[in-house]
């Protein structure tokens, strides 16, 4: 199966030193993958992708979703630095 990523919308972040986006995706034209977090790295140079997880109480965090793969992960930020500006 191929992985398409056919849509991008990207929202900035007012007044954030590092955490500076959110950026949202279709995948395949069947899932939508929202809260994409884009922060700055320490080093200035592009960015860092951090997925959204969920704090319970008492327990460790449990992540929504995340690229199970680097190559994956690497796909959703291109596309995402495609429409940064």
């Amino acid at each position: 199966m191929d992985f398409t990523i056919t849509k991008v919308v990207i929202k900035k972040i007012p007044e954030n030193k590092w955490h500076i986006w959110f950026a949202s995706c279709v995948i395949n034209e069947w899932i939508k993958l929202n809260n994409i977090a884009i922060f700055k790295r320490l080093n200035k140079e592009w960015y860092r992708l951090v997925f959204p997880e969920k704090k319970i109480e008492g327990a460790e965090p449990v992540q929504i979703f995340f690229p199970v793969t680097s190559e994956a992960y690497f796909l959703l930020e291109k596309a995402i630095s495609e429409h940064i500006k």
